[in-house]
């Protein structure tokens, strides 16, 4: 079993890493220390033409099977580009211009609804995390107040709030791990959308 001391001391460093290295956030539950941008707009990206107005993406069979093709979040910005290029040259040059914005449309509109699911999972597990920092906190009040030494059934209830406490620890530190990885997700959608942007737009001759 691994010393609960060392659990203890290695809990504590990382909270206090999170609350050096996390800025301030208007969410409690936000764990990454990038900065929350719940949505993003296509202004942000986009100085190409303007959409077709009151034009739904869907309908269109060829563009819906091409947006559904490169907006899952483990497509590859390459492929994506790929395929919107050989998409856009495909299209007659008349109607180049309308379906590529709006193909631009839509690729912020699916980017946004992966962002959203990942961003929710995301808070989930920081609400989680920082519901295991107030257990963990928790039982070592607990256990101070317990000696070492204790017998009988304060014994048997210290080696009891010891191994809950090494399994919220573990758990603490997994979920931690888990969210350190999925920080990345939306950061990493952005940057693609961006390069799908800057793609389109080359196509198109604009700036």
């Amino acid at each position: 079993m691994v010393c609960r001391s060392f659990l203890v001391f290695v809990l504590t460093l990382a909270l206090a890493a999170n609350a050096v290295a996390a800025p301030p956030a208007a969410d409690p539950d936000w764990p990454c220390q990038q900065r929350l941008v719940p949505h993003l707009s296509p202004a942000t990206y986009w100085t190409g033409p303007a959409p077709p107005a009151g034009v739904d993406w869907h309908a269109d069979p060829k563009l819906s099977a091409l947006i559904e093709a490169i907006s899952p979040r483990d497509v590859p910005t390459e492929d994506g580009i790929a395929k919107l290029t050989a998409f856009a040259q495909s299209l007659p040059a008349a109607e180049r211009a309308k379906s590529v914005s709006l193909a631009f449309t839509a690729l912020v509109e699916q980017t946004n609804e992966e962002r959203d699911a990942v961003i929710a999972r995301l808070k989930s597990l920081g609400a989680r995390q920082r519901s295991l920092a107030t257990r963990i906190e928790s039982d070592e009040a607990a256990l101070q107040a317990i000696p070492a030494d204790a017998s009988g059934d304060q014994a048997a209830e210290r080696a009891g709030i010891t191994e809950r406490h090494d399994l919220l620890v573990r758990s603490y530190h997994d979920i931690g791990e888990t969210i350190r990885y999925a920080c990345q997700v939306p950061s990493d959608l952005d940057a693609r959308l961006g390069a799908y942007a800057r793609a389109l737009q080359a196509l198109l001759g604009a700036p």
